[in-house]
Order: C-alpha cells, then structure tokens, then sequence
C-alpha cells in the first residue's frame, strides 16, 4: 500500500511539473505584431482608415470589375504608420458579411500577402474585417469597415 500511494504521489508530482512547465522561463516568448490601427492605400494614397476598431470611412469596389492594387499598413498606438509584418508565420486575412456583395483577389502566390484588390459583384453595401493570422489566431483585428460596390 505504501508502495501504490508513492507512485501514486509521483505520478501527480510529475503531472503537476509537465502542466506547470508550459510557460517555460527558458524558451523566448513569440512576440505578436502590435498595431492599434490599419491604413488602405493605393498608389501611395490614403483611401481608407481604421484606428483602434473606429472609422467613418468607406472602401469602394466598381461593379463587375476590380480596383487597382490595394496596399496595406498600419497604425502603432500612437497613430503612427508602421509597416506590414514581414514574417513568414504571419498572414493577411479578412471576413466578408455578404460574400455575394463583393469579394478579395489576391495575385497567384501572393494570397496572404498585405496587397489585395476588391471587386464588386453586386450593387450594395458590406462589412468587412481584416486580419493578422499567426498559427491560427489573430494578432491583430481591425474592426468593421463598409465596403460600397457601386
């Protein structure tokens, strides 16, 4: 009995160190991408903006055919502009509220990357969101921006 009950107690002890050891002081914390904000620019000129989920702006698509390239930056907390993350493990992404209304296109072997075109699919408004994804998850979240097609 005496036995059972110290395998027992190092079973739980050795338990209780792999599920404390997940915050491991030794291996380096990953660092996120930290933005408060994103800037949409084409040709080098501000279309759209948001800052810390807010914005009164509107990003247009044409109907029934796309908009010229569409280059993404972003806001630190101090509004100041910072440029998209260059690690491979980080991507672009967005949600669409009505996929019908409008849709991304990206160049081929570029999907992912911070430059993208809108084009319109039907005469109307949407909401969209964009995104940092690193394994998984967002780093970083916009907030809703509407999206006219016209």
């Amino acid at each position: 009995m005496r036995k059972l009950l110290s395998t027992l107690v190092a079973i739980i002890f050795i338990a209780f160190l792999q599920l404390g050891c997940s915050d491991d002081p030794i291996t380096p914390q990953e660092e996120h991408f930290e933005a408060e904000g994103i800037v949409f620019l084409q040709s080098g000129i501000k279309i759209a903006e948001i800052f810390q989920g807010v914005t009164s702006d509107t990003l247009l698509a044409p109907l029934g055919s796309m908009t010229t390239g569409i280059d993404v930056k972003f806001y630190n907390s101090n509004k100041e502009l910072i440029e998209p993350p260059n690690d491979p493990d980080l991507s672009f992404a967005w949600e669409i509220a009505d996929t019908n209304t409008v849709s991304v296109w990206q160049h081929p072997g570029e999907e992912g990357s911070f430059e993208f075109h809108l084009q319109g699919s039907s005469v109307g408004e949407t909401l969209m969101e964009f995104f940092i994804i690193h394994e998984g998850h967002a780093d970083f979240r916009s907030g809703k921006i509407t999206v006219s097609v016209q």
